[in-house]
């Protein structure tokens, strides 16, 4: 006995979905990139969008997609992750004829190796990846779009605090100025010397980069601008004499989360100023405050062409 095909029945209201499918799957998948070999545990979601007139999607057809991809790559590893997601992408849309979009996000930590500028010693680092890929069918052809990111943590330090701070040591010094036998040009030279206190925290930061194909953009590269558009980089290990070089330069370069998120989209154009104009660039970033009960949030969805207008030549030489 058939049974009946319930998904392709009538809807029972005809209104069309963007989005259905399935969130939170969790595989391995070995990537050999950029002559590193990386071993992921993605959590992975794939949707595709729903005609108004059917009642639901072929569930099977998506997960099936999934496990039959990741049987093959377990053979032979992934180029990159992003590739990953494209061919997913396109495998979706092939099974779900009845569909016209496709979406696949993947999201995993990442261990990589890292020098510390004072020891020529490896230590690790965790990093998160993500990777996403979105498709439509478009005069019988299947057009597709592929992104990467990267996500880490850093440190920040306010530079309000801080001008706070600077305030108060300076009217402090002033009232002993005699007594130290200073005067105020040599006040404001010790001011501009020595570090000024400020409350610090840890910040959290995301960019997503849209790609023309595989391997164009470099993971390392990525986390890279992240770290170098924060106060100062964390590490999980610091000696007394790190931790005092990390504190020293993170309060000689004070900034708020806005700071960070201007710098992140500034170096990703800088970076990547030769990938099309049409380029997309998203970028978020959290800072987990220390001395508020609530955490601070920005973030920018733009195009690399946008970035280039708002910014005048000189920047992005």
């Amino acid at each position: 006995m058939m049974l009946p095909d319930v998904q392709n029945q009538e809807a029972l209201l005809p209104i069309g979905l963007d989005k259905v499918g399935l969130v939170g799957i969790v595989k391995r998948v070995k990537v050999t990139r950029d002559k590193d070999e990386f071993i992921l545990l993605p959590s992975i979601s794939a949707f595709i969008d729903l005609p108004q007139n059917m009642r639901g999607i072929h569930m099977s057809r998506s997960i099936e997609t999934i496990e039959g991809i990741i049987e093959e790559i377990s053979y032979r590893p992934a180029r990159s992750i992003e590739g990953f997601c494209e061919k997913l992408v396109k495998t979706l849309l092939e099974k779900h004829d009845y569909a016209s979009h496709a979406e696949v996000t993947m999201e995993s930590p990442l261990v990589l190796d890292i020098r510390s500028e004072e020891e020529e010693v490896k230590r690790q680092k965790t990093y998160s990846v993500y990777a996403k890929g979105m498709g439509e069918r478009r005069d019988g052809k299947i057009i597709t779009k592929i992104f990467l990111g990267v996500g880490c943590e850093g440190m920040t330090v306010c530079p309000c605090g801080q001008e706070i701070t600077k305030d108060y040591s300076k009217t402090m010094l002033e009232k002993r100025a005699r007594e130290l036998k200073i005067d105020e040009e040599t006040i404001d030279k010790i001011l501009n010397l020595i570090p000024i206190a400020s409350h610090s925290q840890r910040c959290r930061a995301k960019i997503l980069i849209e790609t023309p194909k595989e391997n164009v953009i470099n993971i390392r590269e990525l986390a890279r601008i992240i770290e170098e558009s924060m106060s100062g980089i964390t590490q999980d290990i610091l000696k007394r004499p790190d931790e005092a070089r990390l504190i020293r330069i993170a309060h000689l370069n004070p900034k708020f989360i806005e700071d960070t998120a201007r710098e992140v989209i500034y170096r990703s154009a800088q970076k990547f100023k030769d990938l099309p104009d049409t380029t997309e660039v998203s970028v978020e970033v959290e800072s987990m405050e220390s001395v508020h009960g609530y955490n601070a949030f920005a973030a920018k969805s733009t195009t690399l062409g946008k970035i280039k207008e708002t910014l005048e030549s000189e920047f992005l030489k």
